[in-house]
């Protein structure tokens, strides 16, 4: 399948471009996985005069149908700025929904089989993680926030049997999306992959823990480095990713704190009684 791989992107300083969407680039385009396929960032109107990678093509606004071959790494970039309208929705603006959209217009120019969405932040680690996107043929799969308890929308694949879906859902406008709500709960999904181990991880810790399938919220000074093609899993890496597998392990290890909470309240309750302090 022809795939076209996509973050959305702004930036406004230098640092933040390479911190976040040359480590991004780096990191995608140094593995195997992208050995076949193109590579975009979708931006909201950035100072393109802060890229230094000379790897980087430019395709303005406009401009798409102009270029008869498609490079490896690819920044379509808008006229105008609509990152800066948050009046509706904070977490997902005008701008992102935007640049987001623009990935299906991409797609159905260019002859996209299949769009592979992941945020700029967003890490796909494990070997197996990035066989089970390769595999996929049909539907629109989102991985799973556990730490929200919803689809997690930074890493989706959208396959060329749910183009016209997108299609439909896009056809209100990015303005109109941007009013709906979070996209985490508005986008049409036909599957929420929950078997891989992976959160939000970059919201609370520094650095990569071992075993993983995926890490969101990177960030700008977290290094992720990829699960090596042949590399042996600990026993440890093996039980976990096992038992992440079951829903019911997952709900109990999102609400471990309460539950230890809970447990320790009755150990005190149940210490009291027995030494007659409670009756």
């Amino acid at each position: 399948m022809k795939v076209l791989i996509f973050c959305t992107s702004y930036f406004d300083t230098e640092e933040l471009y390479q911190k976040r969407y040359q480590k991004w680039i780096d990191y995608y385009n140094h593995h195997p996985f992208t050995n076949d396929k193109h590579m975009y960032l979708i931006d909201d109107c950035s100072d393109l005069e802060l890229i230094t990678d000379d790897a980087v093509h430019i395709i303005k606004e406009g401009q798409l149908g102009s270029f008869q071959e498609i490079n490896k790494i690819n920044l379509y970039s808008f006229h105008d700025r609509k990152g800066l309208n948050w009046s509706h929705n904070f977490a997902n603006n005008e701008g992102w929904w935007r640049s987001f959209c623009a990935a299906l217009n991409i797609a159905e120019e260019y002859n996209y089989e299949k769009i592979v969405h992941i945020e700029a932040d967003a890490f796909l680690i494990s070997k197996r993680v990035f066989d089970h996107i390769d595999s996929l043929k049909t539907g629109w799969m989102a991985f799973w926030a556990n730490k929200y308890y919803f689809p997690e929308s930074c890493i989706q694949v959208i396959c060329k049997d749910q183009f016209d879906s997108f299609r439909d859902f896009a056809s209100c406008g990015y303005h109109e999306l941007a009013k709906k709500g979070l996209a985490e709960k508005v986008i049409p999904f036909t599957y929420v992959e929950r078997r891989f181990l992976g959160d939000r991880y970059g919201e609370n810790v520094d650095e990569q823990m071992e075993g993983l399938d995926y890490f969101c919220q990177t960030k700008l000074d977290t290094i992720i480095t990829p699960e090596s093609s042949d590399t042996l899993q600990g026993f440890n890496i093996i039980v976990w990713r096992t038992l992440w597998r079951f829903h019911l392990f997952q709900l109990v290890w999102s609400n471990r704190i309460v539950l230890l909470v809970l447990i320790g309240i009755g150990l005190i309750l149940l210490w009291a009684i027995r030494n007659g302090v409670v009756y």
